[in-house]
């Protein structure tokens, strides 16, 4: 029985209701430090807090709660981090989640708004809206989330693109350029452009250390709303771009794209598609994530996707199916 058709009851809406507070705990491990020094190994509540300036009955009942949820291990006195898990808690571990587990730490207060911003149309208020999006550590969370995110999708998605040598790809609105590189790197021969705005570079520069491979790869700061794309381009990838804008402004920016590439050339987007049955539920409650904290953005159906980018001029317009087996991603593709 899939979670759509199953039956609703008392315990159903009561797990439904609290399961933030799972959300809460995990978030908490990671904030307090506690999660990268068990990835190190056990330890006892008291010399966990005594070494990490923890109040000792704090952090016994947050241990004691991810215990029960199946996080950590009890041995004897001492704690420890189930053996399938250290990783994704060991700073520079290439499974490391740590940074999308504060990203998502970072939104929890305008989360806590939803309602106002399902009555209103408009995201969440903040303390100060001059501020953007975040402050500096919000932001080096998210471009590193991303970062850790795209790294589970990037590896092989090159060959399933068709890319070849010879070939010059633009990758917009690339961010910390996990996939141009991932191309680069797995495409000998391949040109990449990472476009993405200034604040980015830093974070491309740190990834493309991890890309030696990659020799192929440069970045280019500009905005992708005023600023020359380049080209043209045998490829274009959008990866998670258009859910942060309305249909006009994907309309655009598809247009300005579609525009930087060669005749015969293929344009991809990667998005969280909604499908209402039967659709990863990821990708609608990410919908909910873009009311919150865009002024229009949400998550598009494959049939909307498809009428953008036809819209836009591409031909032959597809949608591709998932990106990895499971993923709440999907892969959309066009020609010219």
């Amino acid at each position: 029985m899939n979670q759509q058709s199953a039956p609703w009851g008392t315990e159903r809406v009561m797990a439904m209701a609290n399961t933030y507070w799972q959300s809460c705990a995990l978030q908490a491990f990671v904030q307090t430090g506690l999660a990268a020094e068990m990835a190190k190994g056990q330890d006892t509540a008291d010399g966990l807090a005594s070494r990490l300036g923890l109040d000792r009955r704090g952090t016994r009942l947050l241990l004691t709660a991810l215990t029960t949820l199946g996080l950590l291990e009890r041995r004897e006195t001492a704690y420890a981090l189930r053996e399938d898990a250290a990783s994704l808690f060991t700073p520079g571990s290439p499974r490391d989640m740590s940074n999308y587990v504060l990203h998502m730490a970072d939104m929890v207060a305008d989360w806590s708004r939803l309602a106002e911003c399902v009555r209103s149309g408009a995201p969440a208020k903040r303390p100060d809206p001059e501020a953007g999006p975040g402050p500096a550590p919000g932001r080096t969370h998210f471009y590193r989330a991303m970062r850790d995110i795209a790294r589970q999708q990037a590896r092989g998605l090159a060959r399933r693109l068709g890319l070849e040598a010879g070939q010059n790809l633009l990758d917009l609105a690339g961010g910390p350029g996990v996939y141009g590189l991932t191309f680069a790197e797995e495409t000998p021969g391949l040109a990449v452009t990472v476009f993405d705005l200034p604040g980015a570079e830093p974070f491309f520069q740190e990834e493309a250390l991890a890309h030696p491979g990659a020799v192929g790869a440069a970045f280019r700061a500009g905005d992708y709303d005023q600023a020359p794309l380049g080209g043209p381009y045998d490829v274009v990838w959008i990866s998670q771009v258009l859910h942060g804008e309305g249909p006009e402004a994907c309309a655009a920016l598809l247009g300005r794209a579609v525009g930087a590439l060669k005749p015969g050339g293929a344009l991809w987007v990667q998005e969280f598609v909604v499908r209402e049955t039967g659709g990863h539920p990821f990708a609608s409650l990410f919908s909910l994530n873009m009311l919150v904290n865009t002024q229009k953005g949400q998550a598009y159906d494959a049939g909307e996707l498809a009428g953008m980018m036809t819209g836009a001029g591409l031909r032959d317009v597809e949608y591709m199916g998932p990106t990895k087996e499971g993923s709440p991603a999907a892969l959309m593709r066009g020609r010219r």
